[in-house]
């Protein structure tokens, strides 16, 4: 059964349901996606991405990345048979950024998972000035102390949007910055597809970049954020929605 998206603008489409149904019948050739972890945070976060899932992913698509808590993520490329070409480490240099683990430490870092071709070597490059903190120092440096990184590492300092999951103003509780979403798109090259959009943050980067992209999202409500979002870049962009 064909589904219709409910966006469409010729680059980015967004679709509404379950992923598991929609997704077989896209055309994509990359897919990157912060899934639910089945720690009922929120209303669809209720069963995690199952191992079998991934692990056809990672048969049927040029690349895939995948979000995770690291000891889960490497729990289920393990059960999946599979094993990424780069493991990145997203740690947020806001420091009011942490999720709460009743059972052991604070969770203060995220991983990222990614398989199949990707030209990382593009990320190794010089990058600019930057005002971020050493590691475990937690203060930012003063203005006139900046360093420049060499290279392009494999922890990500990008800051989590509205500083806290729970703070009020997050388009979604689990949303991931922007900048994030545009460098794992860069190193890879096709149609990108979110099987669980949430916010939009990955149809957001997409278009920053001039891809096209596909995403699925499978509550009503998130939909409607991503529409709102996707229509406020079109102005920003002068993209016709």
């Amino acid at each position: 059964m064909s589904v219709e998206p409910v966006f469409d603008d010729g680059q980015i489409r967004l679709y509404h349901g379950d992923c598991r149904e929609i997704l077989p019948q896209l055309e994509a050739e990359v897919v990157i996606t912060d899934p639910p972890y089945g720690a009922r945070l929120y209303p669809t976060d209720t069963d995690a991405l199952s191992p079998a899932l991934l692990a056809s992913w990672v048969a049927a698509y040029r690349s895939v990345a995948v979000f995770g808590w690291p000891e889960r993520l490497v729990g289920m490329c393990v059960d999946a048979g599979v094993h990424p070409s780069e493991w990145v480490t997203w740690w947020p240099t806001n420091a009011r950024y942490r999720g709460f683990n009743p059972r052991g430490l604070w969770r203060e870092c995220e991983c990222i998972a990614a398989f199949g071709d990707g030209d990382w070597t593009v990320l190794r490059q010089p990058r600019a000035v930057t005002t971020t903190p050493m590691p475990n120092r937690g203060k930012r440096i003063p203005a006139g102390k900046e360093r420049a990184d060499a290279q392009m590492g494999d922890v990500w300092r990008d800051e989590s949007p509205r500083l806290n999951p729970n703070q009020r103003g997050r388009l979604h509780p689990n949303q991931k910055p922007e900048s994030l979403m545009r460098r794992l798109i860069s190193v890879t090259t096709g149609t990108v597809c979110d099987p669980f959009a949430g916010s939009g943050s990955t149809l957001s980067a997409a278009r920053a970049l001039g891809r096209r992209a596909v995403g699925i999202e499978i509550e009503e409500s998130y939909c409607a954020v991503i529409i709102e979002r996707l229509a406020q870049t079109s102005l920003e962009t002068g993209v016709a929605a």
